[in-house]
């Protein structure tokens, strides 16, 4: 998830293509300081692909195996391709780890600044030229439509690179020379000007609060933004992800203080970030900045979790999706052994292993002589034990309340994997904080969905509804929307026995990249007889870019190509 864990934006307001002009000459060095030199090195050349590439952007990363496999492919054909690397953030250091991490086995090189970027009037990476045996530019733009915002197809639709190299080959003109580029905006150095906004006075402080829980080393994000140079690198991609209010990511329309785990940015907190980037990033007096922020570097239930279980096997994930596979099948392992007694449990963290390649992780508990598949019904969502998603926080339960695992049971890990460019393998296990004593509450999970419905072809406003009626008293504490690619819109309605209704969770922007579990802020009571509806909302249209085929009905099922209409809660109850 985790793979768009910062929006890529196609703005409709692009700089003008380069396409026609004419590339003499450029000498950068390359990863491993060498002089590379456009003139000897593709004097033979029938063409070349100048890829603009980030290793902080997640775009940028998605497309290294179409840039490797066109490597493999045409440079026996007289085709070069060459990596370039201007972003700010990066140096060469850098980029001599990031070409050794991913084994690239093209040249990459470290632009001076942004000179080249802006000789092609590049503003966002990834960005491609194709240049002719002249060295006249005949495409610009993106390599394919496969990855791009909140998009992660398994395979592209469209290849503009590809049949720009293949007309460029064939003396031919290209048919599609400019296709907007979807990735990451590209800093350019800017004089700071004089304003009452700094990054140690204010903005510091806003990045802490607000971002460094993903953005800092080892966790989901694609980039840290632990340190002045780090924030003043990614600015443009910062302000323009604050702007449009896609990062922090948020979705529902809940009133402030409403859900404990709110991400939104205050008007104030906006304010204080966009002002900054305007003004060229100020950097202000070291004194002002707050107290470096401390983060627990391996568990965070906070101390050491009494029992550890890993899946039973590694998982294999390749960097790019298998031929003919709409998406990596879900991969269900078990963990652990069965636990030898009931055991209470008071605060659970699933620990992805292969974390830049996981969408999330659910933890499902198998009673005992059962297997996934037995469970897999209409109450399959009381067997949820604990899930991983980007950015979210350990379960701790309150004193006093517990979940339960019987005696027998044993932990499943459901994991969507999601290949982004580099292979990897996965390992991943849950940390368990236990007790002794029997508590008072128990806490349970439960789903309100429903697997009978079809979606037509070309829907855009498909409407799913199922329904929940609560035979005891329970109070609900959070509640997790899930339904896949096709996902548009999510409510959950509350309906008394007194025939009062309330609106418990409205989410109008739905995101399948993010299944943010909402903890409410006030836990809500809930009468015996109580009604629980969740309406779903589906997009099967062509409009909606992350559709894998919008000429299909799509009926429930466990891959993200087909879909899911299920209201996650999460209950405590007395003990009786």
């Amino acid at each position: 998830m985790t793979f768009l864990l910062l929006a890529a934006l196609a703005h409709p307001a692009e700089p003008p293509a380069p396409v026609g002009r004419q590339l003499t000459a450029f000498t950068l060095p390359d990863a491993t300081g060498t002089s590379w030199v456009l003139a000897d090195q593709t004097r033979t050349a029938k063409a070349t692909v100048v890829a603009f590439l980030s290793a902080g952007c997640p775009v940028s990363q998605g497309n290294l195996p179409a840039l490797v496999e066109l490597h493999k492919k045409y440079s026996g054909k007289g085709v070069v391709v060459v990596g370039v690397f201007s972003h700010p953030a990066e140096d060469g250091a850098a980029v001599a780890a990031y070409v050794k991490e991913h084994a690239l086995p093209f040249p990459c090189l470290k632009d001076d600044g942004t000179s080249l970027a802006d000789k092609l009037a590049i503003d966002r990476v990834p960005t491609v030229v194709v240049l002719d045996s002249g060295r006249k530019v005949r495409y610009a733009g993106r390599v394919d439509d496969q990855f791009a915002v909140g998009v992660h197809r398994a395979k592209p639709t469209t290849r503009e690179l590809l049949a720009a190299v293949e007309s460029v080959l064939a003396g031919t003109e290209v048919e599609t020379p400019f296709a907007a580029p979807a990735g990451c905006k590209l800093t350019r150095p800017t004089e700071a000007k004089p304003t009452a906004v700094t990054y140690h006075k204010e903005v510091s402080r806003v990045i802490q609060q607000r971002c460094q829980g993903c953005h800092r080393p080892g966790e989901a994000a694609p980039f840290a933004l632990m340190t002045y140079q780090q924030a003043k690198g990614w600015s443009g991609m910062v302000r323009e992800v604050v702007a449009d209010n896609v990062m922090p990511p948020w979705h529902a329309d809940s009133p402030p203080g409403y859900v404990l785990n709110d991400r939104r940015l205050t008007a104030e907190e906006k304010r204080v970030l966009l002002e900054w980037a305007d003004a060229g990033c100020p950097e202000g007096d070291p004194a002002d900045a707050p107290p470096a922020k401390t983060y627990a570097t391996g568990w965070r239930l906070g101390r050491e979790p009494d029992r550890v279980i890993e899946m039973n096997k590694s998982v294999s994930v390749p960097a790019s999706y298998l031929l003919g596979l709409m998406g990596m099948p879900y991969e269900y392992v078990p963990a652990g052994e069965p636990f030898k007694e009931d055991t209470w449990v008071t605060g659970l963290e699933v620990r992805p292993d292969f974390r830049s390649a996981i969408h999330h992780v659910i933890a499902f508990l198998v009673p005992p002589g059962k297997s996934f598949w037995d469970i897999a019904g209409p109450n399959f969502g009381r067997h949820v034990l604990a899930a991983y998603v980007p950015g979210d926080d350990p379960i701790l339960y309150p004193a006093g309340t517990a979940k339960l695992i019987p005696q027998g049971g044993q932990i499943l890990f459901e994991v969507h994997y999601t290949p982004n460019g580099k292979a990897g393998v996965d390992r991943s296990r849950i940390g368990l904080l236990t007790t002794d004593q029997p508590p008072r509450f128990e806490a349970k999970s439960d789903a309100v969905f429903t697997e009978k419905f079809r979606i037509p072809p070309g829907a855009a406003d498909h409407v799913v509804v199922a329904r929940r009626r609560f035979k005891t008293d329970v109070t609900l504490g959070g509640l997790t929307p899930h339904m896949h690619l096709r996902g548009k819109a999510f409510k959950y309605e509350l309906t008394r026995p007194d025939g009062t209704t309330e609106t418990l969770l409205n989410v109008p922007r739905y995101d399948f990249n993010w299944q943010v579990a909402y903890t409410l802020a006030e836990p809500v009571r809930v009468p015996a007889g109580s009604l629980l509806t969740c309406t779903a909302v589906f997009d099967n249209s062509p409009g909606n870019p992350a559709n894998p085929d919008p000429t299909k009905a799509v009926r429930w099922g466990q891959q993200t190509w087909e879909e899911m209409m299920i209201g996650f809660v999460e209950t405590v109850e007395a003990r009786k």
